[in-house]
Protein backbone atom coordinates (compact mmCIF):
# COMPACT_ATOMS: atom_id res chain seq x y z
CA UNK A 1 0.00 0.00 0.00
CA UNK A 2 1.17 3.45 -0.98
CA UNK A 3 0.03 6.60 0.81
CA UNK A 4 1.12 9.92 -0.57
CA UNK A 5 -0.20 12.65 1.42
CA UNK A 6 1.60 16.06 -0.85
CA UNK A 7 -0.95 18.51 -1.92
CA UNK A 8 -0.68 17.92 -6.21
CA UNK A 9 -3.82 18.47 -8.05
CA UNK A 10 -2.46 15.48 -10.51
CA UNK A 11 -0.28 12.65 -10.16
CA UNK A 12 1.01 9.97 -12.53
CA UNK A 13 2.03 7.26 -11.78
CA UNK A 14 3.82 4.77 -14.06
CA UNK A 15 4.19 1.21 -13.79
CA UNK A 16 6.47 -0.96 -15.97
CA UNK A 17 4.93 -4.84 -16.79
CA UNK A 18 7.75 -7.48 -18.38
CA UNK A 19 6.63 -10.30 -18.81
CA UNK A 20 8.52 -13.76 -18.67
CA UNK A 21 6.05 -16.60 -20.36
CA UNK A 22 7.29 -17.56 -23.70
CA UNK A 23 3.80 -18.52 -24.67
CA UNK A 24 0.25 -16.57 -25.81
CA UNK A 25 -1.87 -16.70 -22.44
CA UNK A 26 -4.41 -13.91 -20.74
CA UNK A 27 -3.44 -12.58 -17.90
CA UNK A 28 -4.91 -9.58 -16.17
CA UNK A 29 -4.52 -7.85 -12.36
CA UNK A 30 -6.48 -4.94 -10.80
CA UNK A 31 -5.22 -1.97 -9.00
CA UNK A 32 -7.32 -0.24 -6.39
CA UNK A 33 -6.89 3.75 -5.82
CA UNK A 34 -8.93 4.97 -2.52
CA UNK A 35 -9.85 8.22 -1.52
CA UNK A 36 -11.96 10.60 -0.42
CA UNK A 37 -14.61 7.61 0.63
CA UNK A 38 -14.72 6.35 -3.00
CA UNK A 39 -12.54 3.15 -4.51
CA UNK A 40 -11.93 3.08 -8.74
CA UNK A 41 -10.67 -0.11 -9.91
CA UNK A 42 -8.32 -0.32 -12.54
CA UNK A 43 -7.48 -3.53 -14.72
CA UNK A 44 -4.87 -3.99 -16.99
CA UNK A 45 -3.04 -6.73 -18.25
CA UNK A 46 -2.08 -8.71 -21.56
CA UNK A 47 -4.12 -11.19 -23.82
CA UNK A 48 -3.58 -12.77 -27.21
CA UNK A 49 -7.04 -11.84 -28.42
CA UNK A 50 -6.54 -7.77 -27.64
CA UNK A 51 -4.74 -5.00 -29.34
CA UNK A 52 -2.97 -2.36 -27.85
CA UNK A 53 -5.78 0.21 -28.90
CA UNK A 54 -9.52 -0.42 -27.51
CA UNK A 55 -11.19 -3.18 -28.05
CA UNK A 56 -14.59 -3.64 -27.77
CA UNK A 57 -15.81 -6.25 -25.04
CA UNK A 58 -12.13 -6.01 -23.64
CA UNK A 59 -11.55 -2.54 -22.39
CA UNK A 60 -13.33 -0.12 -20.76
CA UNK A 61 -12.65 3.78 -20.81
CA UNK A 62 -12.63 6.19 -18.25
CA UNK A 63 -14.98 9.29 -18.32
CA UNK A 64 -13.06 12.24 -18.22
CA UNK A 65 -11.67 13.53 -15.02
CA UNK A 66 -13.73 15.89 -12.67
CA UNK A 67 -12.38 19.48 -11.92
CA UNK A 68 -10.23 19.61 -8.84
CA UNK A 69 -10.55 19.08 -5.97
CA UNK A 70 -13.04 15.42 -6.63
CA UNK A 71 -10.86 12.63 -6.57
CA UNK A 72 -10.18 10.65 -9.36
CA UNK A 73 -8.12 7.93 -11.20
CA UNK A 74 -7.89 5.95 -14.31
CA UNK A 75 -5.43 3.95 -16.54
CA UNK A 76 -4.00 6.17 -19.32
CA UNK A 77 -2.43 4.60 -22.08
CA UNK A 78 -1.79 5.92 -26.05
CA UNK A 79 -3.63 9.64 -24.57
CA UNK A 80 -7.06 7.93 -23.42
CA UNK A 81 -8.35 7.09 -20.14
CA UNK A 82 -9.39 3.72 -18.85
CA UNK A 83 -10.64 1.92 -16.32
CA UNK A 84 -9.84 -1.77 -18.30
CA UNK A 85 -6.91 -1.65 -20.68
CA UNK A 86 -5.66 -5.20 -21.56
CA UNK A 87 -2.80 -4.63 -24.53
CA UNK A 88 -1.64 -7.39 -26.62
CA UNK A 89 -0.03 -10.83 -25.53
CA UNK A 90 0.58 -12.51 -28.19
CA UNK A 91 4.31 -14.24 -28.43
CA UNK A 92 5.78 -11.54 -30.99
CA UNK A 93 4.88 -8.72 -28.46
CA UNK A 94 6.29 -9.96 -25.39
CA UNK A 95 8.04 -6.72 -24.14
CA UNK A 96 8.01 -4.58 -21.64
CA UNK A 97 4.69 -1.93 -21.59
CA UNK A 98 4.40 0.93 -19.21
CA UNK A 99 0.76 2.06 -18.21
CA UNK A 100 0.58 5.66 -16.46
CA UNK A 101 -1.98 6.05 -13.56
CA UNK A 102 -3.63 9.53 -13.42
CA UNK A 103 -4.60 10.41 -10.03
CA UNK A 104 -6.44 13.71 -8.57
CA UNK A 105 -6.35 14.04 -5.38
CA UNK A 106 -9.55 14.97 -2.94
CA UNK A 107 -9.94 17.68 -0.41
CA UNK A 108 -8.21 15.13 2.21
CA UNK A 109 -4.82 14.95 0.11
CA UNK A 110 -4.55 11.30 0.11
CA UNK A 111 -4.89 8.44 -1.84
CA UNK A 112 -4.92 4.85 -1.26
CA UNK A 113 -3.08 2.21 -3.96
CA UNK A 114 -3.80 -1.57 -3.11
CA UNK A 115 -3.39 -4.60 -5.40
CA UNK A 116 -3.28 -8.31 -5.15
CA UNK A 117 0.11 -9.46 -6.33
CA UNK A 118 -0.69 -13.19 -6.34
CA UNK A 119 1.36 -15.45 -9.18
CA UNK A 120 2.53 -11.87 -10.39
CA UNK A 121 6.12 -13.42 -9.85
CA UNK A 122 5.19 -16.56 -11.78
CA UNK A 123 4.18 -14.51 -15.23
CA UNK A 124 6.11 -11.36 -14.69
CA UNK A 125 9.55 -10.69 -14.34
CA UNK A 126 9.09 -7.40 -12.99
CA UNK A 127 6.26 -5.10 -12.33
CA UNK A 128 7.48 -1.35 -10.87
CA UNK A 129 5.48 1.70 -9.65
CA UNK A 130 7.36 4.32 -9.88
CA UNK A 131 6.91 8.18 -9.21
CA UNK A 132 8.96 10.85 -8.60
CA UNK A 133 8.55 12.42 -5.23
CA UNK A 134 10.33 15.08 -3.28
CA UNK A 135 12.79 15.54 -6.29
CA UNK A 136 14.01 11.87 -6.38
CA UNK A 137 12.10 8.43 -8.00
CA UNK A 138 10.76 5.84 -5.92
CA UNK A 139 10.29 2.76 -7.23
CA UNK A 140 7.70 -0.06 -5.83
CA UNK A 141 8.21 -3.72 -7.37
CA UNK A 142 4.67 -4.67 -7.07
CA UNK A 143 5.45 -8.67 -7.40
CA UNK A 144 6.83 -8.21 -3.65
CA UNK A 145 5.19 -5.24 -1.87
Amino acid sequence: MIKNTLKPVIVTLAFLLATSWTTAQDFSFSIDATGDGSTYTMTAGFSPNATDGYDDGIDSYAPPAPPPPAFDAALTWGGDRYYTQILNGSVDDLVEHVYDISLSYASDNLITLTWDNTGWSDLMSSCILQDAFGGGMFNVDMTIE
